[in-house]
């Protein structure tokens, strides 16, 4: 799924052949628009809206519970 941005007046478009998913928006805002769409596309990774869990926290835990 090719992810286009396309400028439309002083604003930016965010499209693939199926849908748009961003009007209005700014270059920069396009343009992490499009890594997320790529993301999604090319690996089994969905946005969560979480943070992401840390290895490090995950030892420490290990080591006081056992």
């Amino acid at each position: 799924m090719p992810v286009k941005i396309k400028k439309v007046g002083s604003k930016y478009r965010v499209s693939t052949p199926n849908q748009i998913h961003a009007k209005g928006t700014t270059l920069e805002n396009a343009k992490a628009q499009e890594r997320i769409l790529n993301a999604v596309e090319h690996s089994n990774w969905r946005p969560t809206g979480k943070p992401m869990k840390r290895v490090g926290t995950l030892r420490k835990l290990r080591r006081k519970h056992g």
